[in-house]
């Protein structure tokens, strides 16, 4: 089944060959764009915006994704994998800043439980899945889904990259890791990849010895075993309540406030902060949730915090997909690992307790390791570590300055490692 919308009124954005759509303009504009209705067949100034459903095997969970644009680009196609609680439609900027450089179509992929998929329990706000691993077997899907596309457009053979935010590059290494050689892209492109969770960043406690060990993967692996595998008996609701109501809770609307030059805030850039707000807040949803939801838990994009198992299964899933002996299974596709400096998620605080600086060297250590699997392996270097200086954690939705470089350092990277 496919749900079909189009992105009309952006002849700005696209009539300059590589120019990214200014800061000054992106809310507006991005915001008229997703309102639009068409599809690809309509005579359209902008590249089209196509809603798809997939049906999971095994489950029948009905997963969606995007695509952007509707003919091959002459430098390949792109599929994005995003954050959590990221919809795909939020990556149309960047899709269109792609395609305006000659890639396309761009495929974006709604994660299980987030965006326009539908949520995995009735309350709507909580960002809940049931094993970590589901990511993957969707993810695995919506790649064939993709493959198939370029089929049936034409060029079954052009290359194919991938990209990420946080959370989808997690999903993205053990998505490598599961296929090895078997997998099809050319090069990837993970940017302020969820590799270890840094949780202390995220709470109003001070950064003491102890609470530098209860707010680390390590507490909430206890937290986890305690609520899941204990509290259970005389609890049946706690592995699949909030982890932290009092910090993460259920999504209030009107309550974002952008803090300028405040890290957790995610980005620099207001306009672009603003879209997520506007379209969680302001968007009247209730008719693509009639036409399109019924029977399903999904009442719009927005969605609050996580729940204790998500938790629990994100500790797991982390510290597999760091192990050696599957490091050793990604060893087949070029893979630039991109952060900000001021990327609060990515700090480790540990040096020292009280007046941590910033340091990313868990993302540099993850591309050691996987550079020394790829040399056991003959392989040679197959991991790149790059930062961005001054940019936060969403640097796909970042000011101009940092957002515009992450696309020229994408760009070159992709073309650099085409097969």
């Amino acid at each position: 089944m496919i749900l079909k919308r189009a992105l009309i009124g952006l002849m700005m954005l696209v009539a300059a060959p590589v120019a990214a759509l200014d800061e000054t303009d992106v809310l507006e504009t991005v915001t008229a764009y997703l309102r639009a209705d068409a599809d690809c067949a309509a005579a359209n100034a902008a590249p089209g915006w196509e809603r798809r459903v997939l049906e999971m095997p095994g489950d029948g969970y009905r997963l969606r994704y995007s695509r952007f644009g509707c003919v091959p680009g002459a430098k390949g196609a792109i599929v994005i994998s995003p954050g959590r609680s990221e919809p795909s439609y939020e990556y149309a900027e960047t899709a269109l800043d792609f395609i305006a450089r000659g890639f396309g179509p761009v495929y974006v992929v709604d994660h299980r439980g987030q965006g326009l998929s539908p949520r995995l329990l009735p309350d709507v706000d909580k960002s809940h899945v049931e094993d970590f691993d589901d990511y993957l077997r969707d993810f695995a899907v919506f790649v064939e889904a993709v493959q198939e596309d370029l089929v049936a457009l034409g060029v079954p053979d052009a290359p194919l990259y991938l990209t990420s935010n946080s959370m989808g590059g997690a999903i993205a290494a053990g998505y490598f890791q599961k296929l090895g050689a078997d997998n099809p892209f050319d090069a990837a492109v993970l940017v302020s990849a969820m590799i270890h969770v840094n949780y202390i960043s995220f709470t109003d406690k001070p950064a003491s010895w102890l609470n530098l060990r209860i707010y680390s993967e390590t507490g909430v692996a206890l937290q986890g075993w305690w609520r899941c595998d204990v509290a259970w008996i005389w609890d049946a609701g706690k592995c699949r309540g909030y982890a932290s109501e009092r910090t993460f809770g259920a999504y209030e609307s009107c309550t974002r406030s952008f803090k300028p030059g405040c890290e957790s805030m995610m980005t620099q850039s207001r306009a672009r902060y603003d879209l997520r707000t506007r379209m969680w807040d302001a968007f009247d949803w209730s008719g693509i949730r009639a036409r399109e939801y019924a029977g399903e838990h999904w009442e719009g994009p927005q969605i609050g915090g996580s729940t204790t198992l998500w938790a629990r299964e994100s500790v797991r899933y982390l510290r597999e997909i760091r192990r050696d002996k599957n490091l050793s299974r990604m060893v087949h596709v070029p893979v630039m690992l991109l952060s900000g400096t001021r990327d609060l998620r990515a700090y480790r605080q540990y040096a020292r307790f009280l007046e941590a600086t910033p340091d990313l060297s868990r993302h540099a250590a993850f591309c050691d390791d996987l550079n020394a699997a790829s040399l056991a392996a003959d392989k040679g270097y197959v991991c790149q570590f790059s930062a961005i200086n001054g940019a936060f954690h969403e640097i796909y939705k970042e000011r101009d300055r940092e957002r515009n470089m992450a696309l020229d350092m994408v760009e070159a990277f992709f073309l650099r490692h085409t097969r």
